[in-house]
C-alpha cells in the first residue's frame, strides 16, 4: 500500500497532487519579516492598535506606544478585523479553532515521504492534516471544529476533552494507527466570511484603506500573493490580479 496511514472507504473519490506540500508558518513570517526590513519596512511588535482615523490627507492610527501618520494604510488585522473597522462586523465572525497532536502506533508511516498532507471530507465534517515535522505528533484539525463564536479580546484558547474527542474519533476511525496518546492541543482563530471566500478591497467609505482578510481559515498558503496584491491596491489604486472574486460587493448586495 503506497499511503498506508490511511484507512478510507474504497468508494472515496481522491484527488493526489505529487507537487503538493505544506508550509512551516514560523519560517515563513521570519522570511518575509527579513525580506520587508531588506527593503526599508519598520516593523513593530508587541504595540496594539487602538483605534484608526481617515483624514483628508491620509490616515493616522494610535497605539498604545503612539501615533502615526500615513498616505494610505491596509487593515490586516484577521479576528480583530471587525473590532477595528465595526463596517465589517457580520463580514468576519471569529470562530474558535484547536488543533491536536497524536503519537502515531507506526510512526513511520506518518513521515513526511510517506503521508501526504490532507484535507477530507467525510461525514463527520472536513478535516485536515499533516505528517510528523519538527515537532512531535501527527497533526490534525477540523474545519468550524464546534462551530464556536469567539472575542478575539477574550478568546479561551485551551485544548478541552470535548476538543480532543472530535479530533480523536476521526483519528481513530480513518487514521487509526495515529490515534495513540494525544501529545498536545493548541487553540486558535478562524475568522470566516459568510461565504468563506477573502476580502480584498478598499474601504468603503475610505478610499486611502484596503482591507485584506478574513481568509476563513486557508488563507496563510496565499499570504505572499495577498501581500503582493495589497500592495498594488494601495499603490496604483488596482492590481493585476483578478480579484473580482474577493471585491467586497459580493458581501453587500
Amino acid at each position: 500500500m503506497r499511503f498506508p496511514a490511511y484507512n478510507l472507504p474504497a468508494k472515496m473519490m481522491a484527488v493526489l497532487q505529487p507537487d503538493g506540500g505544506f508550509l512551516a508558518p514560523e519560517r515563513c513570517i521570519a522570511a518575509h519579516a527579513q525580506m520587508a526590513e531588506a527593503h526599508g519596512a519598520e516593523i513593530h511588535t508587541h504595540e496594539r492598535v487602538l483605534a484608526w482615523d481617515a483624514m483628508r490627507s491620509g490616515v493616522l492610527v494610535t497605539t498604545d506606544r503612539g501615533a502615526y501618520e500615513a498616505d494610505r494604510l491596509v487593515i490586516s488585522a484577521g479576528a480583530w478585523l471587525a473590532k477595528l473597522a465595526p463596517r465589517f462586523q457580520e463580514l468576519a465572525r471569529p470562530e474558535r479553532q484547536v488543533l491536536a497532536w497524536f503519537q502515531p502506533r507506526r510512526p513511520e508511516i506518518f513521515s513526511v515521504d510517506r503521508l501526504p498532507v490532507f484535507n477530507l471530507l467525510v461525514d463527520e465534517g472536513r478535516f485536515y492534516g499533516f505528517p510528523v515535522f519538527d515537532v512531535p505528533g501527527f497533526k490534525v484539525g477540523k474545519y468550524h471544529h464546534l462551530r464556536e463564536p469567539i472575542d478575539p479580546y477574550d478568546a479561551d484558547l485551551e485544548g478541552r476533552p470535548r476538543d480532543e474527542k472530535v479530533l480523536r474519533e476521526f483519528v481513530e476511525r480513518y487514521f487509526p494507527e495515529g490515534a495513540g496518546p494525544t501529545l498536545s492541543m493548541q487553540g486558535c482563530m478562524f475568522t470566516n466570511t459568510p461565504d468563506e471566500h477573502f476580502i480584498l478591497d478598499f474601504h468603503p467609505e475610505f478610499p486611502q484603506v484596503a482591507v485584506a482578510s478574513p481568509c476563513s481559515g486557508h488563507g496563510f498558503k496565499f499570504c505572499s500573493v495577498v501581500g503582493e496584491i495589497m500592495a498594488d491596491l494601495v499603490e496604483h489604486g488596482t492590481t493585476r490580479h483578478n480579484i473580482s472574486r474577493f471585491r467586497l460587493e459580493r458581501l453587500l448586495q
